[in-house]
């Protein structure tokens, strides 16, 4: 596993040490893997509080953070709580989705920004007016 914020630097001792671009401090989820020789992430590195917090700095307006994925459904944070939404495009890792809710209180996921239709012009409208003329007739 390897984090994007991640990277080494040479220390006065031979093994060069994993430091974070966010923090510029040693990244607390390494250890020592004597077999390389260097500092590695440990199991725990996707639990990053940093990380996380600097991801959702990074959503465009309109979308949502996800938590995690699992089994074609994004966790999505919602204000306080987390929602369950069904995405079809979920085969890359994402840090972010829109989503709509439909009209039985479902949620629905997209990569994209959902497009609003604009309205329709009702034939009502235009029968009235035909209406009205037809009656100044008589």
């Amino acid at each position: 596993m390897s984090c994007q914020y991640g990277f080494y630097k040479k220390t006065e001792t031979n093994r060069p040490k994993l430091y974070c671009k966010i923090t510029n401090d040693l990244c607390v989820y390494s250890k020592l893997c004597l077999k390389v020789n260097k500092y590695i992430y440990n199991d725990k590195s996707e639990e990053c509080m940093i990380k996380k917090e600097n991801d959702k700095k990074s959503i465009p307006n309109g979308a949502y953070y996800v938590r995690f994925v699992k089994n074609g459904y994004a966790y999505v944070e919602l204000g306080d709580t987390v929602i369950k939404v069904k995405c079809d495009n979920l085969d890359n890792i994402i840090n972010y989705i829109y989503i709509q809710q439909n009209n039985d209180g479902t949620y629905i996921g997209s990569l994209t920004p959902f497009v609003n239709e604009p309205k329709k012009i009702t034939k009502k409208r235009k029968n009235k007016v035909e209406n009205n003329n037809s009656e100044n007739e008589v």
